[in-house]
């Protein structure tokens, strides 16, 4: 007899509770890691990898790079179509790609050999911070583990058509900060993806096709700053986050991206792709052709190394020309017969120089002992020169002079007989310094402690070289002052440790200028290619300022604002900008007044009076004024973060948090947003959210404790000690502050 507790129906539910259970279960743990049968095509495949691959970093296997997957899972390797497939469509755009950084990012022998080098000393595991930019399909495919089994036909094509086009999200944090969708060459308009397709199929459907490579995001800049953005993470150095370079960040906040109101000058919008891919005829066939013009594939910037290597001379030419495109200026714009008496330079005057030095009337005498000051301006650039990994790049000043014969009485920025630099050029380079003090000039950079130097010139902005000589005693006749601005893709050092030989790469002159004057009295010459007097004297001003010589600024923005009319306006906020430094906010406030009463709309100086309100207890009019500028700018960060201040100040804690919010909406990783939201979750009651916010500053801020390294690092290199100070005079024996 049975019971009647196990019925034929009851069996039955136990085993539909059981099934419903078990349905549940998986539908929880496949939405847990992402890896839903119908949603993720590679789960079997990423189990695969996962069984063997070393974990090292959590149970995210990208890290310590910021890239990811949509489905969070490995990729297998078919899926990265090789690059030589599209050619049969684009053979145009194959062509220059063949040639470029991009397609050689992974395979070119100097980041070979920097990446063999941390293979090396750390594991294969730590390139996955690399190769999510130089080689995604290895990240992606669980390649870069110990003992790994996945076959890497890859590895040639670097950065690859189908990488790059199958992006379909970022994150504003570099280092690979984007989400690589699946490879598909079709997508259909319900979402289906189709990896392998033959070419009849696509041109019977090229929206889908469309769908598959081209995306809004592709054109904006935060795709591209995906790369372009770089910093070494804890995970890397174990250690904590250290800033290589941000020119996405730095793209933003520039006169070219028109998210801010900030800048010196005004210029019209550009962006990425409409500097680095400018349209030019193709000479190959290729479908994707307008009127026979095409979006250049060869992104020609500043890298000669690689074609050079490769013996590319298009490519090479590409990048030459791009370089000496009047990116940069340079001009030997003053001269003082003495050195500043300081080394602020805030007692000097206008009246103690001798400038424009080309339209002035002066006499040298024999045995003078003369300061000329050079100023050189990132004109066109969009974001800061040199760009990015500045340690192992080279940019400097060459200036000479020289007598009527030819002989040399003066010379700064020479290439010594082995190649290497002149330890006191002045440069534009980045020194970075090991734990036990030395320096870390072959780009290790896992092994770095803290940064020593970093210069460069941003966007619209200007620095000023000075170089003091003497006139020969026995001097008559004509003296030639020359500079130039040298770059070469690799320091010496690097170069030489990663071919292992010595061999010369190129240089490239990017300005060049020359002055004559003679011994006795000169009189104003006409020099070629000079630019209006308004803006010499404007490119000085703000080499003045970011050389910390606020108070000269000041004269000097008082005298652009005399010559030219249509500056005037930003020439009185420059002025004000310049007294804030001072702490002389009565006189700023003033020079501010003037320009917002007579255009309420300058936002520039909106933004600036918002300060002096401030300054002053205004907070309700700073805070209007500052608003305002955020209707016009929702973009600028400068002022989102001082209405973030303000609202502290005004102990509205939630419209705050807000702005900070803001802040890290277009940059993650701004350490003073991070900062005040810690202070302001605390004042909230909301202690978890302040200890997130605290370890994330610990993380991002500068290390007090490495400042006696770096300290001890210059004061053992006079020569960079000299560099990493804004205010210094190369003489012709040594380099004074």
């Amino acid at each position: 007899m049975k019971s009647k507790h196990h019925t034929p129906n009851f069996s039955r539910r136990i085993v539909t509770l059981v099934l419903i259970l078990l349905a549940g279960a998986f539908y929880v743990f496949a939405s847990k890691h992402n890896e839903d049968p119908k949603e993720n095509p590679f789960a079997a495949y990423h189990e695969k990898i996962k069984a063997t691959y070393d974990l090292k970093f959590g149970d995210n296997p990208f890290l310590p790079s910021n890239a990811s997957t949509t489905t969070g899972s490995f990729i297998p390797g078919e899926y990265f179509i090789a690059s030589s497939r599209c050619a049969k469509c684009h053979a145009g755009t194959h062509a220059q790609w063949l040639e470029s950084a991009h397609r050689n990012a992974f395979r070119e022998p100097f980041y070979q050999k920097n990446v063999k080098d941390l293979t090396t000393q750390r594991g294969i595991e730590y390139t996955r911070h690399c190769e999510s930019c130089h080689n995604p399909a290895a990240l992606f495919t669980g390649a870069l583990t110990k003992d790994s089994k996945v076959k890497r036909p890859f590895d040639d094509d670097g950065v690859s058509c189908i990488g790059c086009h199958s992006i379909e999200k970022v994150n504003r944090q570099g280092i690979g900060g984007y989400t690589m969708g699946v490879p598909a060459l079709l997508v259909k308009e319900d979402g289906t993806r189709l990896h392998k397709a033959s070419d009849q199929e696509i041109m019977d459907d090229v929206p889908s096709h469309r769908r598959a490579m081209m995306r809004p995001l592709l054109k904006q800049q935060e795709f591209c700053a995906a790369c372009h953005k770089s910093q070494v993470p804890r995970e890397l150095n174990d250690y904590k986050f250290i800033r290589a370079f941000a020119v996405g960040d730095e793209f933003q906040m520039s006169s070219f991206s028109k998210e801010s109101p900030h800048p010196f000058y005004v210029r019209d919008q550009e962006s990425c792709n409409s500097c680095h891919m400018k349209k030019e005829p193709v000479a190959k066939y290729d479908i994707a052709a307008k009127d026979g013009k095409l979006a250049l594939h060869r992104w020609a910037a500043a890298n000669t190394a690689i074609p050079t290597f490769y013996k590319l001379p298009n490519q090479l030419e590409a990048a030459k020309k791009f370089l000496e495109n009047d990116a940069l200026g340079i001009d030997i714009f003053a001269l003082r017969k003495r050195a500043a008496r300081n080394g602020d330079g805030n007692t000097e005057t206008i009246k103690d120089i001798i400038a424009p030095l080309n339209q002035s009337t002066f006499t040298i005498n024999a045995g003078d002992a003369l300061t000329a000051d050079v100023v050189i301006t990132n004109k066109n650039i969009g974001h800061s020169f040199p760009p990015e990994l500045r340690d192992f790049y080279e940019a400097w000043v060459e200036f000479t002079v020289t007598d009527d014969k030819g002989k040399l009485i003066f010379n700064s920025g020479f290439l010594k007989p082995n190649g290497y630099l002149d330890d006191n050029a002045h440069n534009y380079k980045t020194y970075l310094v090991k734990e036990d003090g030395s320096y870390n000039d072959i780009h290790h950079i896992w092994k770095t402690k803290i940064v020593a130097q970093n210069n460069a010139i941003q966007s619209g902005r200007s620095d000023v070289a000075r170089y003091q000589f003497t006139v020969p005693k026995d001097a008559s006749g004509a003296l030639k002052l020359k500079a130039r601005v040298q770059y070469r893709r690799f320091t010496r050092v690097f170069q030489d440790y990663a071919l292992g030989k010595s061999v010369d790469y190129p240089i490239v002159t990017m300005a060049t200028t020359e002055y004559t004057m003679r011994v006795g009295e000169n009189v104003p010459v006409e020099v070629k290619g000079t630019l209006p007097t308004w803006r010499r004297w404007n490119n000085y001003g703000i080499a003045l300022f970011d050389n910390r010589q606020f108070a000269l600024a000041t004269e000097v923005f008082a005298r652009v604002a005399e010559l030219d009319e249509t500056y005037r306006p930003m020439a009185k906020v420059n002025r004000a900008l310049a007294l804030i430094e001072l702490d002389r906010y009565d006189e700023a406030g003033k020079w501010l007044d003037e320009v917002v009463t007579a255009n309420p709309n300058n936002m520039r100086a909106v933004f600036q009076q918002a300060r002096v309100l401030i300054k002053f207890g205004k907070l309700p009019e700073a805070e209007a004024n500052l608003r305002r500028v955020l209707t016009a700018y929702p973009r600028d960060r400068m002022s989102w973060q001082q209405l973030g201040e303000l609202c502290k100040i005004k102990r509205d804690y939630a419209s705050a948090q807000r702005c900070y919010e803001q802040v890290l909406g277009i940059d993650p990783e701004d350490a003073g947003a991070h900062y005040n939201l810690m202070l302001i979750f605390r004042k909230l009651g909301r202690h978890e959210d302040a200890a997130r916010e605290a370890k994330l500053f610990a993380d991002l801020k500068d290390d007090p404790a490495a400042f006696p390294i770096a300290n001890e690092f210059l004061r053992l290199h006079p020569e960079m000690s000299n560099e990493s100070v804004p205010f210094h005079v190369h003489s012709a024996d040594k380099t004074e502050r």
